[in-house]
């Protein structure tokens, strides 16, 4: 159509712009808020999770101005992530393992290769997100629900008895 410079042809959905407006609005009304209850609950989840499970490792700056309040990726050291993925899904919590992209490749993230993360950890990589709706009782029941499975999976482990033994770093 010549209304639209030859690139498309059609009349603009003006309800769904003018939808897509106010909830822009309503979602900048609701941010500052929405950020300090989200990183309230992300600093909850690092300081119980680095509490209790032995060797965590937080990829990335710390809870805080240089970290987006919504997510934690983190590596447990001597856990596969994929394992630990799974073993948390079975017990309902949704976690994701690797890249937050969908890759077939067995590389690791760019973004951790960068900040110099050590291969091993890089593959175990695991992201824990948050929201609005998440509750102080979910994050703590994450927190011990998380140890748990961790513990499981490095009783299982014989990079762990050897990390313990000193053998490995």
């Amino acid at each position: 159509g010549v209304q639209e410079g030859g690139r498309r042809a059609g009349t603009e959905n003006v309800p769904a712009i003018v939808g897509a407006g106010l909830a822009a609005a309503l979602a900048l009304r609701e941010m500052s808020e929405r950020i300090a209850r989200t990183a309230e609950l992300q600093r909850r989840l690092w300081d119980g999770l680095r509490t209790k499970v032995p060797h965590v490792v937080l990829n990335g700056p710390a809870p805080g101005p240089k970290r987006i309040s919504t997510n934690l990726n983190l590596s447990v050291r001597c856990v596969e992530g994929e394992g630990l993925l799974l073993s948390l899904d079975v017990k309902g919590i949704a976690v994701a393992s690797g890249t937050s992209c969908v890759s077939k490749s067995l590389k690791i993230s760019p973004v951790l290769a960068a900040i110099g993360l050590d291969h091993t950890l890089a593959q175990g990589s695991v992201i824990l997100t948050l929201g609005k709706d998440n509750t102080a009782e979910e994050i703590d029941w994450v927190i011990e629900t998380f140890a748990a499975v961790a513990a499981k999976l490095r009783g299982m482990s014989p990079a762990w008895d050897e990390f313990q033994r000193g053998l490995t770093n």
